[in-house]
Order: structure tokens, then sequence, then C-alpha cells
């Protein structure tokens, strides 16, 4: 079967770029390995959402907004409220399970998008520097699929290394990569104790200066003191110096990213499979530990778990151009930037226990160009989402959801622009795709961050 656009993996990128494109009016498949989209904010739970801000001005929009606004009118989220750690201006939590809901919903709303769930990518067809076909396999056996344009959303980079798009992985001294999370939501804590402990010990704690509202919403990015006396008595094995959690949306209830897999690779699926085990291990390790060390914690319960464990990274293509910690650190704007991102360089050690996270100031940001998401030698192919050309620290910072978001957008209409103007994504006038994203509201104007 024929299509204008195949998009592989319905992630927070992939979705993006499927309903921007099915908009447009293109006919879309998109293809996903799992049993629904959403990506790693629906099956790892990965919340709440960050960042949709530069200080007090909104960088991130579009359809990913509409879909902040859809999750709003069913009581899915708090919508955006300052961070109280202070990593960036906003964060955004939201229920990974209505999320999963709203997608099904908006990808269901556009008749020119086939969604093809349970259906792994096994292979695909080039001729000439132009994808023509991919393979997907799932329980009824194997099927090819052609079209236009491709868009590679996986995360991973899959469809791009079946093409045999260069690539590297991990950071430059070992090929490391961060580490992988499991991601699960507790139940039954009394959120007052933990307040009133924060404010007892305020030294023991990351928190914004500025930031005195925890009985409103609360984040943790501490325990320091408990979490050292733990280890030290054997009750805490986990490589890490803190816990973390952010507050749910229903009384007591906390989603808690503390755990820490180290040393394995998101591209090997027995890698995969020790990760998933020993984020089991670290669960029950951790619910121990919060019931016997952590005030409010006494009576917790694990209410559920993230489907699979998290990845932070994987492939990263080369592409036509590379962002890099200079364009991060600096705030570098680009003559051909289709998204912004505000988050800054937040490196989860890929050996150890360390977390490191860097800006200037709170309200920064930078131009993501096009050419990221250009991968070098191929004129109907596009790469969105955390697999894009970066260097190591530099998708340190942007590989979160709201960025995700705004290049899966951008990826969408760079497809039917391109089809629209008969020529490949390597010599579309990124200009004219800048255009059509500000005429659908996706990323404001220079005057608009004035």
């Amino acid at each position: 079967m024929k299509y204008d656009v195949i998009v592989a993996g319905a992630g927070p990128s992939g979705c993006m770029a499927a309903l921007a494109a099915a908009r447009m009016g293109a006919k879309v498949l998109l293809i996903e390995k799992g049993a629904y989209p959403g990506g790693m904010n629906t099956s790892a739970m990965v919340c709440p959402l960050m960042t949709f801000h530069s200080g007090s001005k909104q960088i991130v929009k579009g359809i990913a907004q509409e879909v902040i606004d859809r999750l709003a009118e069913k009581g899915a989220t708090l919508g955006h409220i300052p961070d109280p750690l202070g990593v960036t201006s906003t964060i955004t939590p939201i229920e990974p399970s209505i999320l999963r809901l709203v997608y099904f919903e908006m990808l269901a709303q556009q008749p020119n998008i086939t969604l093809l769930l349970h259906s792994f990518l096994c292979g695909a067809d080039v001729e000439n520097g132009e994808v023509t076909r991919v393979t997907v396999v799932g329980k009824s056996g194997s099927a090819s699929y052609q079209a236009k344009r491709f868009i590679d959303a996986t995360g991973d980079g899959d469809l791009a290394a079946m093409c045999h798009v260069s690539f590297e992985k991990g950071r430059a001294s070992d090929g490391l990569t961060q580490p992988m999370s499991i991601m699960f939501k507790v139940g039954g804590v009394a959120l007052d104790e933990v307040v009133a402990y924060m404010r007892k010990n305020p030294e023991q704690f990351i928190l914004h200066k500025d930031y005195d509202d925890l009985e409103k919403y609360l984040a943790v990015s501490g325990f320091f003191d408990i979490v050292k006396m733990a280890k030290e008595r054997g009750d805490f094995t986990i490589p890490r110096d803190r816990v973390l959690f952010f507050q749910g949306l229903h009384p007591g209830e906390v989603f808690i990213n503390t755990s820490r897999i180290i040393k394995l690779s998101g591209l090997s699926a027995q890698d995969q499979t020790m990760a998933e085990a020993e984020a089991a291990r670290q669960v029950e390790e951790l619910m121990r530990f919060f019931r016997n060390y952590l005030p409010g914690f006494q009576s917790c319960f694990l209410a559920s778990m993230a489907d699979v464990t998290g990845v932070r990274e994987s492939r990263r293509i080369h592409g036509h151009y590379t962002l890099t910690v200079e364009d991060v650190y600096e705030e570098r704007t680009s003559k051909e930037g289709v998204a912004i991102c505000a988050f800054p360089i937040d490196i989860h050690d890929p050996a150890g226990e360390d977390l490191q996270w860097v800006r200037r100031k709170q309200d920064f940001c930078y131009d993501i160009p096009y050419g990221v998401m250009l991968p070098k030698r191929f004129s109907n192919l596009l790469v969105t989402g955390r697999c894009i050309s970066a260097t190591h620290e530099a998708l340190a910072s942007a590989r979160i959801s709201a960025t995700a978001m705004a290049l899966g957008q951008a990826a969408g209409a760079a497809a039917v622009l391109s089809l629209s103007h008969k020529t490949g994504f390597d010599q579309l006038d990124v200009s004219l795709l800048q255009e059509e994203l500000r005429r659908q509201g996706a990323i404001p104007t220079k005057a608009d961050l004035l």
C-alpha cells in the first residue's frame, strides 16, 4: 500500500509529525511497535513534561499545546506551572494514562492517518539516496509499505540505521549513554509530612529560591543525608545520590524518578532485558527504603509501574547540522531554526550517581536548526525527536518531550511542503517551513520573545 508520508514511531515527536502532515492533506501511515501512542510519556510514564517556556514566554505551541488543552478538558493536567526545583522555567504535570487517550482521540479524528500498532520495523529499501519502502513484522507476519516521504521518530533512529545512515552513540570518551530509569507511581504518601520535613531541613533539598508554595505543588530533589545514611547501612544500593519525585494529580500520589540503570544500551535486546529486570529490583528496593526512611511514606504503596524502562539516549544521527554544547550554552539563534528549546544541559552520569545540569540563566533558550533532522546523503528521509544530530552534551538538553513535540510538527510540515514543492528534504526552502509553522502557531516569532 502506498502513502504520502510514513512516520515510524508514535511517540510525542511521531504523533506531532503525523498530525501535522495529515492536517496539511497528506495520506499518512503511523507505525508503532507498542500497544498505544505516546512513547516515553505514556509507556514509560515520563512526566511532568518539560518545558514549554523560556521565562514567561511560551516557546512551544501548536499541536503540542493542543495536547495540553485536551488534557486540561479531561482534568488530567495542572497546566504549565513554575518549576519548584528551578531547573527550568515551567513544568507541566500530566496523567500519562489520560495522555494515551488524548493521542488516540486526536489520531482518530484524522481520517487520512492510518495507525498501525504492534508492528516492529524490520527492514527498509533504499534506491539512489531515497527510501522506497519499509517492512514491518507483527503477529500476522511481515508487510511492506511504500511512501514518498519517510520520518524516523523511533527515538532510537531505527529506520535511519536500517537505511545505513551514519550515527554515533554515547559520550566521546567511552561510548556510554545516559542511564535508563523506570518511572513508577506511589500512593498513600502523607505530603504534609514531606513538606514539614523540607521546611525543617531546607539544606537537604534542591529548591528554587523564589518557590515557597510547597503545599500547592511538590517536587522533591533531595533527602541527601537520608540517602547517604541508607547507603552506609546497605539499604540503598542504587547509583543515585538523591530521591527525585513529582507530585501527581491525585491526593497522596507521587511519580518517582529515582532509579538508575547504568552501562546498558537501549539498542540491545539483551541489555534491555537486563535493564527491565534490574528496574524491577530497584523498585522493590526503593519501596522498602521509602517506607523505612522517608517521612510521610510509612504507609505508601506501589500504585503502578511504567510498562517499559525509559531510555534517555541511544543513537544520534550524523546530520547536515550537529547541535553542539556551544549552541545551547551560548543561546545561539539560527536562520534555519524550526524549534526552540529552553531546557538546560542535564546529564545523568552514564557510569555513576552524579547529576549535572548547566545553564547561564533560567530564562534562556536557543534555536534548533532544520539541519539536525536531515541525515546526510538522503533526500526523502527526516529524523526527529531524541535521535537528531547532536553531541552527547547538547542532546542532554534537546532530548526532552516538549522539544521533541516541536520538532515532530516541523518534520510533518516539512514532509508535505517538500511534496507540494516537488523537492527533497535536503533542498527545501527552510523559510517556507518557518512560515508554515508560524501559520500553524507552532513557533513564536522573534517579536513574541522580546
